[in-house]
């Protein structure tokens, strides 16, 4: 199911694994697995002193039995060396009162006595003291107390309550009878401390302790547990330091439950508060791991995180004797990731499959016409088909019904499909029949559409592939148009039976199709969900399709063609290139643009890279003469800049290609101009022979004009005009002749550097870029265009960018809606075009910072100004403060 990209979606991911983690602890869901972890990591390290508060002496189970000899001798031994106090796990039976009355008397004795249960109201009791002991005061506390986990004893219970009474245990009453009343441990279980195993508890043998083997200094000042084992109704403990083969006898466990209150050492758990606290970082910690890093850092980081945990809680249990519950900080970390890096998985697979969407949606609505296979509306694409071939006057289809041998009506061309008379729709019946028997288009002899005015033979046609019979075609036409009745037949039959196998594979397309999308056998296949990667995978296979396609119309293109990346790397040659190339033993994949373009223009490198610069900074078009090519092959060479023209895909564009640069690439085209040039030859030698008979012919009129003599004044006056008028067109007629013998390839490219050219038309253009800027700025042009005006002598390719450069910069200096004046005059041999404004002006100490050599308008304006010069013209401009700014353009007329 989608997820929603909700703002808060962490907080409430940390809160429910804060909740839910801490819940598990709170009520011992993870008691069993940190028990594990608990007991590994006590038995992990055993380098640890023997205790200096206890001594343990421990019996045989034979030894209960004795008497005095045994027990009173023990006990005196033990006083006598100035114990702090004498502990028995039993109350002896076989002693005399002497016994007891010197446990009492010295006051450090405590006996363990032990829980039996009633027979009659089967409640737990009290064990009866032994007869030696009746009456007297004895210290004791319970044994037989300690309640496991899952099996394991870890805990001593410090009482139990008996009736009305609260019962202490052993340990309890043992340590609280040496330690301060302030500093009494509290009546409660308590963790053991197993930390050093058994070898942290000094034991002494029994009859060594009887024949005097006790030594002071291992004796004085410590607490002795005297214990018989199998007493109790456990005779051994499970405990973390057990193992498989050996537990802890009940003697050892009292013994570790004695020294773990004596040395003041408890294992003491780490408070729910704090745990609480120790989680949430965990929690918060991770989630923002998770999202800074990548999913194989964070991945390493967490198991170092782990591992870190695992020497935390070691550390904090052997130094502090502090367990740190580690099963809840490991799923508190892994439970955090794995839910975040889920999450994120889930929004980024919910991103790629809407990119997958929209790019599959983009190709194959913008890239790609709709599939025969997959149009819902296949039988309109036949109808298009046929009518842009057969002149048909209508045209019904007819569909076969699945697993029947009825037809149903589809669709119908000029006509309805009511125009339909013939009405069982059975092909198993004539016409169909005959139809299918010639397999063929038949004229039917009885109309099967309704009669029209017009004059029409009517055919049926059937749709057969592979003996299956598909539907039928049927359509009429005029029998004029009919100019041959057997190619008429051979031409619709063909068409028959194409469309009969386009229908055939397109039903076994789609029948494939439906077991594909069949959602049930999907799921058995793991494969349920949405099919974003299908869509994305059919849009690569109809982008091939498109890149072969292309490819193909690049190859079958007129011109020789050659595509280059931004970095002079050949993309594609065209057949054409790749042939003609062969013709002067170029190798076009083996050079960059810059050496091609050299190679086939015979420009300069200097003279080249100037004009790729061009061609990449500016984005430019340039046309060059090819030279390359011999004087029999005129070819011209367009050098053109690739950029992304179509703004949806502009900035994606821009930022994937992670460069300053929008050209995406070079492309350069050779275009044969050879039979142009034969064309351009024949007029030129047509008007050489023109320009040389009418020259001769005024020439020998001047002359005869020359050897006319009169007196008369006025005929004297008009041969002189006649005169004068033959010399002027014999000036123009020689100019003219000049301009003509310029060679046809400077025409087609930027080199031509000053011609004949109309001067109104490139000023229109100009105009004509500006008129989207001047609508925002509201600024109002005033110009009344001649309806004539002569050629003036300029760069075909540079006046109309000189213009709109000039115009740019008086329209840059007029206020919001003011107003530009555009004026041309013409006088003499000069034609002057004057642009000016009503607008701001230009101070003296800002003419320096606007006409900077950085500022891009400058380089332009400097650039407008060398050509000016080089035509042999002017360009002056002028601005004035509160007045505005004025341009004078003045170019040489031609004629």
């Amino acid at each position: 199911m989608p997820l929603d990209n909700k703002r808060y979606s962490a907080l409430l991911i940390g809160i429910a694994i804060i909740a839910l983690v801490f819940s598990a602890g709170f009520f011992s869901m993870t008691k069993l697995l940190n028990g594990f972890v608990y007991d590994k990591l006590i038995t992990s390290y055993s380098n640890i002193g023997a205790s200096e508060r206890l001594l343990v002496i421990e019996a045989n189970s034979q030894s209960v039995d004795s008497g005095d000899e045994v027990w009173l001798q023990l006990l005196k031994n033990l006083l006598s060396h100035n114990v702090d106090q004498v502990v028995f796990n039993f109350l002896p039976e076989h002693v005399s009162e002497n016994f007891y009355q010197l446990a009492v008397n010295s006051g450090k004795v405590i006996f363990g006595r032990k829980l039996t249960i009633n027979i009659q109201n089967r409640e737990p009791q009290l064990q009866e003291l032994p007869s030696p002991a009746t009456g007297k005061t004895v210290t004791f506390g319970l044994v037989d107390t300690a309640q496991s986990d899952y099996g394991v004893y870890r805990k001593q219970t410090g009482s139990l309550q008996i009736g009305n009474l609260m019962l202490p245990s052993m340990e309890i009453v043992a340590a609280q009878r040496l330690m301060r009343k302030d500093t009494r441990p509290v009546l409660d279980k308590f963790r053991l401390n197993f930390i050093g195993g058994t070898a942290r508890l000094p034991k002494i043998d029994l009859k060594r302790a009887l024949t005097g083997g006790l030594i002071s200094e291992l004796v004085s000042g410590r607490t002795v547990l005297v214990g018989v084992p199998g007493l109790e109704s456990s005779a051994g403990y499970f405990t973390p330091i057990s193992d498989s083969r050996e537990q802890v006898s009940d003697v050892l466990f009292h013994g570790f439950a004695l020294d773990t209150l004596l040395s003041d050492i408890p294992i003491v758990e780490l408070p729910h508060w704090s745990s609480l606290l120790v989680i949430a970082l965990i929690t918060v910690g991770e989630i923002f791991l998770c999202q800074w890093l990548s999913f194989q850092m964070s991945l390493l980081v967490s198991v170092l995180l782990t591992v870190s945990y695992i020497s935390i809680c070691w550390s904090a249990l052997h130094i502090f004797s502090l367990w740190v519950p580690f099963v809840e900080l490991f799923f508190a970390q892994w439970l955090t990731f794995g839910v975040v890096s889920r999450y994120r998985a889930i929004l980024e697979n919910q991103a790629l499959d809407q990119i997958l969407l929209n790019l599959s949606t983009k190709l194959q609505e913008k890239a790609f016409p709709v599939s025969f296979y997959r149009s819902e509306d296949h039988w309109t694409q036949l109808i298009t088909m046929i009518n842009q071939t057969l002149n048909l006057n209508r045209l019904v289809f007819l569909e076969r019904v699945k697993g029947d041998h009825r037809l149903k009506e589809i669709a119908a061309y000029h006509c309805s499909i009511d125009d339909v008379i013939e009405q069982r729709r059975d092909f198993e019946r004539t016409p169909y029949s005959s139809a299918i028997l010639e397999n063929k288009p038949i004229l039917l002899d009885r109309p099967y559409l309704k009669v029209v005015d017009v004059n029409e033979y009517q055919y049926l046609a059937p749709l057969i592939f592979a003996g299956d019979i598909l539907g039928f075609w049927a359509f009429s036409i005029d029998p004029t148009e009919i100019k041959s009745n057997l190619k008429f037949v051979s031409v619709t039959q063909t068409y028959m039976e194409q469309i009969s196998e386009a229908l055939h594979y397109r039903q076994e397309w789609q029948k494939q199709l439906e077991s594909k999308n069949n959602p049930l056998m999907n799921y058995f296949h793991l494969e349920g969900g949405t099919s974003s990667c299908q869509s994305l995978d059919q849009s690569v296979i109809l982008l091939e399709r498109r890149n072969s396609e292309l490819q193909q119309v690049f190859n079958s293109l007129n011109t020789c063609g050659i595509l280059y990346d931004l970095f002079g790397k050949v993309l594609l040659v065209n057949k054409r290139m790749e042939e003609l190339a062969q013709s002067v033993n170029l190798r076009p994949y083996n050079i960059t643009a810059l050496d091609f373009i050299i190679e086939v223009t015979g420009n300069s490198m200097v003279d080249t890279r100037n004009l790729l610069q061009k061609v990449i900074l500016d984005q430019e078009a340039l046309s060059l003469p090819a030279s390359i090519f011999g004087e029999n092959n005129h070819q011209i060479l367009h050098v053109k800049p690739l950029k992304t023209q179509n703004p949806e895909y502009e900035a994606d564009f821009i930022s994937l290609q992670s460069n300053e640069f929008l050209t995406s690439g070079i492309l350069c085209e050779l275009v044969d101009i050879t039979e142009i040039n034969a064309t351009s030859e024949l007029k030129k030698k047509m008007f050489e022979r023109f320009s040389l008979q009418t020259g001769n012919e005024l020439e020998s009129a001047l002359s005869s004009l020359s050897k006319l003599k009169t007196s008369d004044n006025q005929n004297a006056l008009l041969l002189n005009s006649i005169q004068g008028k033959i010399n002027n067109t014999l000036a123009t007629l020689k100019a003219v002749s000049g301009q003509m013998n310029i060679e046809l390839k400077s025409l087609f490219t930027n080199k031509l550097q000053c011609y004949p050219v109309d001067g109104l038309d490139a000023l229109a253009k100009a105009i004509d870029k500006l008129k989207d800027y001047m609508a925002v700025r509201a600024v109002k042009l005033h110009f009344e265009m001649p309806a004539l005006s002569g050629l003036v002598f300029a760069s075909p390719a540079e006046l109309s960018p000189l213009f709109h450069t000039v115009l740019l910069t008086i329209i840059d200096d007029t206020y919001e809606a003011g107003d530009v004046w555009v004026e041309i005059e013409e006088k003499a041999d000069w034609v002057h075009y004057r642009i000016r404004n009503n607008g701001i002006g230009i101070a003296a100490d800002n003419k320096s910072r606007q006409f900077d050599d950085d500022n891009p308008t400058t380089q332009k304006m400097v650039h407008a100004i060398n050509c000016v010069n080089n035509w042999g013209g002017s360009l002056d401009i002028s601005s004035q403060i509160g007045e505005g700014s004025s341009a004078e353009l003045s170019l040489k007329r031609f004629i």
